[in-house]
């Protein structure tokens, strides 16, 4: 963890440019930094900020603001009719789909270019062209 910073700006974290200030401001890399920021008494309330495409900011946050950049992609298990991934939430969703096009890898290909993190997608619940992220999710 990059250490939590005072009063940073939102306008370049949501994609609609909102003008908005976190009174906090963390950038996390690990499940650990989640926790031990989560369990911290100090920050009020909590955002997890993913990349900032569900985000309508209409006022200055008074808490902190924890934006997940875990990153990685690891193939946990891989056979002829299937891949099971370890993705971090703070990897680009569009990204990830792209890699596993790249490999050919099929199951999501048709939720390419939807904005957001691999983290906020079952958030996000998200679908398109007859495909749903629960059909190929297979834990959180």
């Amino acid at each position: 963890m990059g250490g939590v910073q005072e009063y940073v700006s939102l306008r370049d974290k949501n994609t609609f440019g909102l003008a908005a200030t976190a009174r906090w401001y963390a950038e996390v890399e690990s499940a650990a930094d989640i926790v031990a920021l989560r369990e911290h008494p100090a920050f009020g309330e909590r955002l997890v900020l993913g990349g900032g495409s569900n985000l309508v900011l209409t006022r200055d946050w008074p808490g902190l603001v924890i934006k997940v950049a875990v990153s990685g992609i690891e193939v946990l298990n891989e056979t002829q009719t299937g891949v099971t991934i370890k993705v971090g939430g703070g990897e680009s969703w569009h990204g990830l789909v792209m890699h596993c096009v790249a490999r050919g890898w099929g199951g999501i290909e048709n939720l390419a270019l939807i904005p957001g993190t691999v983290g906020a997608a079952p958030v996000q619940n998200i679908g398109a062209y007859g495909v749903e992220l629960k059909e190929t999710l297979v834990s959180v």
